[in-house]
C-alpha cells in the first residue's frame, strides 16, 4: 500500500508527539486558547462587579443625603464611563 509523504514522511502529520491527526502540540494549543478565553471573561466580570459596587455605595450616599442629586448624577456618569 502506498501512502503520500506527510510531514513525518509516513503519511501522517506529527508535530513531535502522538501519531494521529491530533498530537500533543494540538492539545496544548487548544488548552492555551481556552485558558486565555477564561482569563478574559473573568477579568470582565471583576470589572463589572467593581463598577456595580461603586454605584451601590454612591446610591447609599445619595439616600443618606450626604450628596445632592446633581453630584450623584455626575459621579455616576464618571463611574459608568470607566
Amino acid at each position: 500500500m502506498m501512502y503520500g509523504n506527510g510531514w513525518s514522511g509516513f503519511g501522517r502529520c506529527d508535530f513531535g508527539f502522538g501519531n494521529g491527526y491530533f498530537s500533543m502540540w494540538h492539545y496544548l494549543i487548544m488548552i492555551g486558547v481556552v485558558l486565555i478565553i477564561v482569563a478574559i471573561v473573568a477579568s470582565r466580570r471583576s470589572i463589572s462587579s467593581k463598577t456595580g459596587d461603586a454605584v451601590e455605595k454612591l446610591k447609599l450616599l445619595y439616600v443618606r443625603g450626604e450628596i445632592t442629586e446633581e453630584e450623584y448624577m455626575k459621579r455616576k456618569n464618571v463611574i459608568e464611563r470607566k
